[in-house]
């Protein structure tokens, strides 16, 4: 049931971050950004980002 919940928290999270740098971002040094990952600790006290940018 842990796993569900984490599971559920890092594709929510993985949404919002890339809807955040799709509309709040419009620097163009930036190139294109996409978040490829989102992993939260057991806990749900923490979580990281992987992404990878094309570009400059």
């Amino acid at each position: 049931m842990a796993g569900e919940r984490q599971a559920r928290l890092a594709d929510r999270i993985r949404v919002i971050l890339a809807e955040r740098l799709e509309k709040g971002l419009r620097d163009p040094r930036l190139g294109f950004v996409t978040i490829t990952d989102v992993r939260v600790t057991g806990d749900l006290q923490h979580a990281s980002a992987f992404y990878t940018v094309l570009g400059t």
